[in-house]
């Protein structure tokens, strides 16, 4: 695991998928990091990690959705029984029950429908798969509720509240059902068509067909070739793995720059200005705050801009626990994406250094790695960019 300290600010993170962990959901679109501990009338009790110790609240079971366990297994609360005896076991299994060991992901529609798939790529407005038969198929993100990853990930891509409803009971049972039911089989090649041998002639004295005119001969057609798209060798999928993970290390040590106080107004303008060549033109970062409930999405020069204006004496942003929870997988169109997480720690203070607020917020960063020609003493060699992508948050506390 590597460990990068770095100065950064406020709620970054992109809503891709949130990493195989307890979490709880409730019907009001709200979501915590806890897990369901115990059954105790008409509320649900959520053990909840402060530091090394486990918390316990109280919280009315019909305010709760679902919940998601570390191994990608949820559970809807409506399915629990009432008696708290028949309901405590209900959460047992499922905080106990297996890893998923079905190698596919789960696509849910809006239909709903539950979708056997193995995805490819993944974008902000569509998901590339491959159905268990063989076949590519593509979906648009807005017919999509949500994703459970192979590995135990989920991803809501719609508002939590439609998503936390589309995973009740009904579908619920699709998905236990997809999770057991073995894979159809490939799709069968067509069959050859049969030669039919001409009838023979009969000998006799009717006279001989006439030949077909001849037919005039077609120039071949030329086919283009389209050019290989570029592999990295081991030596440079390891390296360029390590330049992504150093880059979104120096995103943060631009933020540190642009929320110091002791830096100079042209200082603080450069940092903002190098911060936003890491990125792809359209990426986004979207930002939280324990004051207020929700997310706003900033483009990123946007955000480094207020944040350059934050209302404190000084501020300080720290990035720790930065690795990948996808390693970079190349796309049908070629370029690399990955996925990498960090939890960031901001601090502000007044100007008496006090601390006036703070938060830790688990985030995701989407990377991309673009490949370009570059002439090199007369000719073409195949170089790679690293680039940032949308910045969400996962999770806020």
């Amino acid at each position: 695991m590597k460990k990068l300290l770095f100065i950064i600010p406020l709620a970054l993170l992109l809503s891709l998928g949130v990493r195989s962990q307890h979490i709880v959901y409730f019907l009001n679109g709200n979501n915590m990091e806890a897990q369901l501990a115990e059954a105790a009338g008409e509320k649900l009790k959520l053990s909840v990690m402060r530091g090394q110790s486990a918390v316990k609240y109280s919280h009315p079971r019909s305010k709760v959705g679902l919940a998601f366990n570390t191994n990608g297994n949820y559970l809807v609360v409506s399915e629990l029984a009432q008696d708290d005896a028949q309901a405590q076991q209900q959460i047992t299994d499922f905080l106990n029950a297996p890893a998923r060991q079905v190698p596919y992901d789960l696509i849910i529609t809006r239909e709903p429908k539950v979708i056997r798939a193995k995805i490819s790529y993944e974008s902000d407005d569509a998901t590339n798969y491959q159905t268990l038969g063989g076949e590519a198929a593509s979906l648009n993100k807005k017919d999509i509720v949500a994703i459970i990853y192979e590995d135990g990930r989920h991803q809501f891509v719609q508002p939590l509240d439609e998503a936390t409803a589309a995973l009740m009971a009904s579908t619920h049972n699709e998905v236990r059902q997809a999770e057991t039911a073995p894979p159809p089989p490939p799709v069968a090649a067509p069959a050859a068509i049969p030669q039919v041998e001409p009838a023979p002639v009969a000998a006799d004295n009717t006279a001989p067909a006439a030949e077909p005119p001849a037919k005039t001969a077609e120039k071949p057609k030329s086919k283009s070739r389209a050019k290989p798209k570029p592999v990295l060798n081991d030596e440079e999928y390891k390296s360029y793995s390590e330049k992504a993970l150093t880059k979104v290390g120096e995103f943060g040590a631009y933020l540190g720059i642009i929320v110091d106080k002791t830096k100079d107004a042209d200082e603080k303008d450069k940092a903002i200005e190098q911060a936003a060549k890491l990125f792809m033109p359209d990426a986004t970062i979207e930002v939280s705050s324990l004051n207020k409930p929700g997310t706003t999405k900033y483009k990123v020069k946007d955000y480094l801009t207020r944040l350059k204006l934050l209302p404190y004496g000084s501020a300080s942003i720290e990035w720790t626990e930065i690795q990948y929870i996808n390693g970079l997988t190349q796309a049908a169109d070629g370029n690399y994406y990955g996925l990498i997480k960090g939890q960031q720690t901001f601090m502000g203070y007044d100007d008496a250094k006090n601390p006036v607020y703070s938060d830790v917020t688990q985030k995701e960063v989407k990377v991309k790695l673009q490949s370009y020609q570059k002439l090199i003493e007369g000719s073409e060699q195949v170089n790679w960019e690293v680039l940032l992508g949308n910045v969400g948050v996962s999770l806020n506390k």
